[in-house]
C-alpha cells in the first residue's frame, strides 16, 4: 500500500470518528418503544450501542443510537438488515426515531467481539472464517455489501457460533456508495477511489483472518495452507483473490478436511501427507503395501544381478569353448578322414545354440561362423581326394 493511500485511510478514520459517540445524558428514553437502555457497550463514528431490555418479552437486546439526519424515520441499516435472514448475521428486531435520534433494536450476541478473542487452533480459525464468509456470501446473494468487515464487527457467541454485525455502512451492490470503512481493512482499489464490491468485502475478511492468525497462532504457528488462503483472500489485486465468498468457503473447508487447497497447489509428497492425515488407517495399509512392493522389487533386482553375473560367466565360458573348437578344426589334417568329424558337428550345433542364446555377442557369432567355414573347407578337401583314398576310408 502506497503512502498516499495510507494517508487517505487515516483521513477516513478521522472523519468517521468525529461526533459519533453519544453522551449518556443525552440519550433518549425508549420505554415507550418497549425498550429500556442499560449500559453502553461501544461507540463509533456512527453512534453508540447499548445493552437494553425489551420490556414486553423480558429479554436482553442491543440498541444502536445514531443522530438523525434529515427526515429519516428509521436507520437505513435497519432496512438493510431486515432483508437478511441468516444464522450468522445479527438480526434486527425493531427500529424507529426518538427526537433527534434514530434507534435500532437487534440481537445481542452473548459473547465477545473477535478483536477481544483469540483462536485456540488453526482449525478453529478456519471455522471462524467459514462462518463469516457464509454470512457475506448470503448478503452478496441478496445484493448487499457490508463495507466494514473487521474483528470488532464480528461476534463470537457463548455457544461457539459466529455472527456478523454492524451493517451501518452496508449498501446495495449495484450502487456506487461513497467511500467508507476502517483503515487497515479497506481494499486498495477502494482507497484508490474505486467502488466497493464483493471482492473488497473479501479483502477485509482476508485481512481479519490474517491478523487473527498472527495474533492467535503466531507467524510460525500458522499452517502453510491456511496462510496461503488468507493471503489469497487479502491479495492486493482483486483479480488474484477468490472469485467469490463461496470459493473462499470451499477452500477453508478443504483445509479442515486435510485436502489440497486451491490457494496452494500441493506437491506429490504434500498430497501423500494430506491423504495420510485424512485416512490414517488406509495410509498404514498403503505404506505396508508399498514397503512389501519395494522389498519384492529389491529381491528381483538382487536376483537379476546374480543371474546376470551367472549368465555372464556362462557367456565367457561358451565364448572360450567356441574359439577352442575353431582352433581344433584348424589343426586337422584335411587330407585324412577323422572319426571326430561327428563330434565336431555336434560341437557346432552346441555353439550355434549358444550363439542363439547370446545374439548380441559378436565374438560368439564370429566363432560359430569360423566353425562353419572350417567344416566347409574340410568337406571340400574330402571331395577333392583321389577315389582310392575315399574308397579306403569307406
Amino acid at each position: 500500500m502506497t503512502d498516499d493511500l495510507k494517508a487517505l485511510a487515516a483521513e477516513l478514520d478521522e472523519l468517521g470518528g468525529r461526533g459519533g459517540a453519544i453522551d449518556d445524558d443525552a440519550r433518549p428514553d425508549l420505554t415507550a418503544e418497549d425498550f429500556r437502555l442499560l449500559d453502553r457497550i461501544g461507540s463509533g463514528g456512527m453512534g453508540s450501542v447499548y445493552t437494553a431490555e425489551q420490556i414486553s418479552l423480558g429479554r436482553r437486546v442491543a440498541v444502536k443510537l445514531i443522530r438523525a439526519a434529515g427526515g429519516a424515520d428509521v436507520p437505513e441499516e435497519a432496512r438493510t438488515v431486515a432483508r437478511l435472514h441468516h444464522p450468522n448475521i445479527v438480526q434486527a428486531y425493531a427500529a424507529g426515531r426518538a427526537g433527534d435520534f434514530l434507534w435500532m433494536a437487534m440481537e445481542l450476541a452473548d459473547g465477545e467481539s473477535a478483536d477481544r478473542h483469540t483462536s485456540r487452533s488453526a482449525d478453529e480459525l478456519a471455522r471462524f472464517g467459514i462462518a463469516v464468509a457464509e454470512a457475506l456470501a448470503y448478503a452478496h446473494a441478496c445484493g448487499i455489501l457490508h463495507r466494514d468487515v473487521k474483528p470488532s464487527n464480528i461476534f463470537l457467541r457463548a455457544d461457539g457460533s459466529v455472527q456478523l454485525g454492524d451493517f451501518g455502512l452496508a449498501c446495495l451492490a449495484a450502487s456506487r456508495a461513497p467511500r467508507g470503512g476502517t483503515a487497515g481493512y479497506l481494499a486498495p482499489e477502494v482507497l484508490a477511489g474505486g467502488a466497493a464490491t464483493e471482492k473488497s468485502d473479501q479483502y477485509a475478511l482476508g485481512r481479519t483472518l490474517t491478523e487473527r492468525a498472527a495474533g492467535s497462532l503466531g507467524q510460525h504457528g500458522v499452517p502453510a495452507d491456511l496462510a496461503a488462503i488468507c493471503a489469497k483472500a487479502a491479495a492486493e489485486s482483486p483479480g488474484k483473490r477468490y472469485n467469490d465468498m463461496t470459493a473462499l468457503c470451499d477452500d477453508l473447508r478443504r483445509f479442515l478436511a486435510r485436502r489440497p487447497v486451491a490457494a496452494r497447489p500441493p506437491s506429490p509428497v504434500r498430497r501423500l501427507v494430506l491423504f495420510a492425515r485424512r485416512n490414517p488407517a488406509a495410509a498404514v495399509g498403503t505404506l505396508a503395501a508399498a514397503l512389501s512392493l519395494a522389498g519384492f522389487v529389491a529381491a528381483l533386482a538382487i536376483g537379476y544381478l546374480r543371474t546376470a553375473r551367472s549368465l555372464e560367466a556362462v557367456h565367457r565360458e561358451a565364448a572360450r569353448a567356441s574359439w577352442s573348437l575353431v582352433e581344433a578344426m584348424t589343426k586337422f589334417d584335411r587330407s585324412e578322414a577323422d572319426p571326430r568329424d561327428t563330434e565336431l558337428r555336434r560341437a557346432e550345433e552346441i555353439a550355434q545354440r549358444l550363439a542363439d542364446r547370446f545374439p548380441d555377442d559378436a565374438s560368439m557369432q564370429a566363432a560359430v561362423e569360423e566353425i562353419r567355414k572350417a567344416r566347409e573347407r574340410r568337406a571340400e578337401s574330402l571331395r577333392q581326394r583321389p577315389p582310392n583314398r575315399r574308397a579306403r576310408r569307406q
